[in-house]
């Protein structure tokens, strides 16, 4: 767009479409020179983010939940796409980057701020840890065989009893309740997810 035709939009004596891609490019580029400029009728100026890289990380965390995994179950999330890692054990300590050499960078004061809040809802959608107490298990039967499954847990129990079944579903659950476990005894644990 010529600037004159610019002018002649941002007065109102000109019907063209306006078309905010063209002029906005060059305003960018007049106000990145320094110069001053008239911005378009009804134009919102906003600030640009002070830590992008934290409103990013935040964002990702946030709208794409799923593509964050546990790198290090309780202490470690990872972006599956990038490899990026976060160190993320807890508030108190900090938020930090982990390098793949295996150090760490902590991150600043406002970029935990801005980070942490997301943080804390995927940890709440993707909760860690044992409580010691099971999960209510379902027992089902097919062809003389026993299944044994929780919602929300990945394995299934299986055996020639329900007993059995759980006994098996328990082991592969819960890490406290292998203490009851004989050597060399074997235990068939399948995957509950399809």
């Amino acid at each position: 767009m010529r600037s004159f035709k610019l002018l002649d939009r941002l007065l109102g004596r000109n019907s063209d479409p306006f078309f905010a891609g063209e002029a906005l490019g060059a305003l960018q580029t007049a106000l990145e020179a320094g110069k001053p400029c008239i911005l378009p009728k009804g134009s919102i100026v906003v600030p640009a983010p002070e830590y992008p890289e934290a409103e990013l990380i935040a964002g990702s965390i946030r709208e794409f939940p799923d593509d964050w995994v546990w790198h290090h179950k309780g202490y470690e999330l990872r972006h599956v796409p990038s490899g990026f890692v976060l160190w993320v054990a807890n508030k108190d300590f900090g938020l930090a980057e982990v390098y793949s050499g295996g150090g760490k960078g902590d991150l600043s004061k406002p970029e935990q701020a801005i980070i942490w809040p997301a943080v804390e809802t995927w940890l709440a959608r993707n909760k860690v840890g044992f409580t010691g107490r099971l999960p209510k298990a379902r027992i089902t039967s097919r062809s003389g065989t026993f299944w044994c499954f929780a919602k929300g847990h990945p394995w299934a129990g299986v055996g020639d009893s329900p007993k059995e079944a759980y006994r098996a579903w328990r082991h592969a659950v819960s890490s406290q309740s292998r203490s009851d476990m004989k050597t060399n005894e074997y235990l068939q644990i399948r995957s509950a997810i399809l």
